[in-house]
């Protein structure tokens, strides 16, 4: 009996020794594959780009995990200021969250850098410089990154060598704690398998969801203001013996954008707010097309050609030259952009509006971003009314429709914005396919973001300007701010009221008439209030002396006053830069107080100068054209960064659910 017992457990013994041999290594219950697409924006066809964004990200969010906060605050406030902590991380002069100058500061910012790693072809204007357009906008794979995560906190080691078989490729073979590459195929997907030598593989399927967004717009959404890459001033030369000017002094010397016509760029909160729904999709990707035009219209932009910001003249050396601004051709507008890249066949016009015939399009879209209206109804006027000084020039600017006052303002709110939406809603509808489950056409899926209030000082008050006081001009930082054109321009409290106060009617109007058209109004930009404490005027108290915080342009000599811009005569007689030097001192993008550019700023920044058909400047044009303040008023780098983040916060269920998220 002993003997039997003997022999049944030595049996059962083998069969526990024989199942422990055969034990595999990798199985469900203690590894993951896990993947994420490697290059998630492919709007940048140089994947290191996309990398740079995504490490900023995430090394904002270990700086808010430090938050004196929950765990549940801190990932809402992550998620909420995502965007602007990218360009702080990136633009930012001081070592990121620090007060600590950083020794190798690039003044000319991220996208300098970037510029020419994108699939935009700034010469035929079309996003082929990835291979044709067809192939940017019909995706045939994406390149993953797959790997093995230990569960319950195990590790892989180096010594077991994975297999891994992706769909019918050759297979691949590496250490089972390193990570492999490969391409999907889009958008049929494929299955990922791996097993170590002589075992049963485990898997797991991989689609890669690609959404396809389109922006559409003025100058908000352009990036106007921005440029990708700054102009460079010489600290040698100067306009009028007292401003600086540019380091080369031609046509080659001018700031640089991806669409120069558009004053696009990299700093496009569209294409910011793009860009972050990718780095926040490790499953997905995003292609982007981006056509908004600083100064475009529903009508004159959108649908049919504008009039651009650029201007050139006939002979720069002639005593009076022929100034015109570049205009397009009758197939030069946005819409007609989109379809010729969107529609299979040639797109035609039919009844006033832009189609694709027969409903021909490449692809759906998921995505319209929108920001449209204030050129229609005069906002540049109403900017023009509001800082123009008291006298002829203003008469004779009010008479030629140069300028618009705040009840015509109101005004043509009622009279012409209606109907540019409808019309803009009906174009819509016949260019652009936003097909979603359940419908035909998801209008829901066009985003209107608003405007934001740049008319604030660092109090989140209107901004201080001239009064009835007595006190100098150039006392009030809204003054400062334009200090290179005084003669012409000055700010003052009542205007600036008047003026301030249609901003909240504006965004009223915009959000009636977007729930009128179907279309998901983006409020926060307006409503939130992101720029509180951020307008025009705004400045860091406590920096006052940093170059970045002055609002006044260097000027060549002195000034009775500290505030006053540098004077001819016996005041200009003295040597040297003040209050910096523009050559040395100078930084676009460098984090400020101040999220929106001044006219100073834009003097400064873009510098943007009249050039005539020789590629000489137009120095008298330029000034005579106020061509050197294009660009003012409108939102810096970190304040496209917080309208991303403004839009993002009311966009993001919807975008997880186009990403397919649970």
């Amino acid at each position: 009996m002993m003997m039997r017992r003997l022999i049944c457990f030595l049996f059962m013994f083998t069969l526990l020794g024989l199942h422990a041999a055969r034990a595999e290594t990798l199985t469900t219950s203690n590894v993951q594959i896990v993947w994420k697409v490697a290059n998630r924006f492919r709007f940048f066809k140089d994947e290191a780009l996309f990398q740079q964004q995504e490490q900023a990200w995430r090394q904002y969010g270990q700086h808010v995990s430090t938050r004196n906060a929950s765990t549940e605050d801190n990932a809402m406030f992550y998620y909420n200021s995502s965007v602007l902590g990218i360009e702080h991380v990136l633009n930012d002069r001081r070592i990121p969250f620090t007060n600590f100058l950083r020794s190798k500061f690039n003044w000319q910012g991220w996208a300098a850098r970037a510029v020419d790693g994108t699939c935009y072809d700034s010469k035929s204007r079309t996003h082929a410089a990835c291979g044709g357009v067809d192939a940017y906008i019909n995706p045939t794979g994406h390149e993953v990154e797959i790997a093995l995560k230990p569960l319950q906190g195990g590790k892989l080691v180096s010594e077991f060598i994975c297999h891994w078989h992706v769909g019918d490729d050759a297979e691949q073979q590496a250490p089972c704690d390193e990570p492999i590459r490969t391409t999907i195929p889009y958008p049929d997907g494929a299955t990922v398998s791996v097993n170590v030598e002589g075992e049963r593989p485990i898997s797991t399927d991989i689609h890669v969801k690609d959404l396809l967004v389109v922006g559409l717009g003025d100058s908000f959404a352009s990036g106007e203001g921005n440029p990708d890459v700054p102009v460079q001033l010489d600290e040698s030369r100067r306009v009028q013996n007292l401003y600086p000017a540019r380091l080369n002094d031609s046509a080659a010397g001018s700031a640089r954008w991806l669409d120069k016509l558009c004053h696009r760029s990299l700093y496009s909160y569209q294409l910011r707010a793009a860009l972050q729904m990718a780095i926040e999709n490790p499953h997905g990707a995003v292609t982007y097309l981006g056509y908004a035009c600083s100064g475009a219209a529903v009508e004159k932009g959108l649908i049919g050609p504008q009039t651009y910001v650029e201007y050139k003249s006939s002979d720069a050396s002639a005593q009076n030259p022929d100034v015109q601004a570049l205009s397009g051709g009758r197939n030069d507008s946005e819409f007609s952009w989109l379809l010729r890249e969107l529609c299979k066949v040639q797109p035609q016009w039919q009844g006033g509006l832009w189609t694709c015939p027969g409903q021909q399009f490449k692809r759906n879209v998921d995505f319209v971003f929108l920001s449209i209206g204030g050129n229609d109804i005069g906002f540049a006027n109403l900017v023009s009314w509001a800082t123009l000084r008291n006298g002829p020039v203003t008469r004779l600017a009010g008479w030629l429709g140069a300028t618009v006052s705040p009840g015509q303002f109101a005004a043509n709110m009622d009279s012409i914005l209606p109907q540019a939406y409808e019309r803009l809603a009906r174009q819509l509808e016949k260019a652009v396919p936003l097909k979603t489950e359940g419908f035909e056409y998801d209008s829901s899926r066009v985003v209107l973001t608003a405007y934001p209030d740049i008319l604030a000082d660092e109090n989140g008050g209107t901004c201080r300007a001239s009064g009835n006081g007595g006190e100098p001009e150039d006392a009030f930082p809204a003054n400062q701010s334009l200090d290179r054109f005084s003669n012409w321009l000055v700010v003052r409290q009542d205007k600036l009221e008047a003026a301030h106060a249609q901003l909240s009617v504006l965004h009223d109007k915009m959000k009636q008439l977007a729930e009128a058209n179907g279309w998901t109004f983006a409020t926060r930009a307006y409503a939130d209030k992101p720029f509180r404490g951020h307008g025009f005027c705004a400045q860091r108290q406590d920096r006052l002396d940093d170059p970045a915080e002055v609002l006044m342009v260097p000027c060549w000599g002195k000034a009775s006053r500290p505030t006053q811009s540098c004077q001819s005569g016996i005041f200009g007689q003295g040597t040297g830069w003040r209050p910096y030097d523009p050559a040395t001192q100078n930084y676009p993008y460098a984090l400020r107080q101040r999220w929106v550019r001044t006219i100073n700023d834009a003097f400064m920044v873009m510098n943007q100068k009249v050039i005539d058909r020789y590629g000489a400047i137009d120095e008298v044009s330029s000034a005579r054209d106020f061509t050197e303040t294009t660009g003012a008023m409108h939102p810096s780098a970190e304040g496209h960064a917080s309208l991303a983040d403004a839009m993002l916060m009311d966009l993001r269920p919807e975008v997880a659910k186009a990403f397919g998220a649970e």
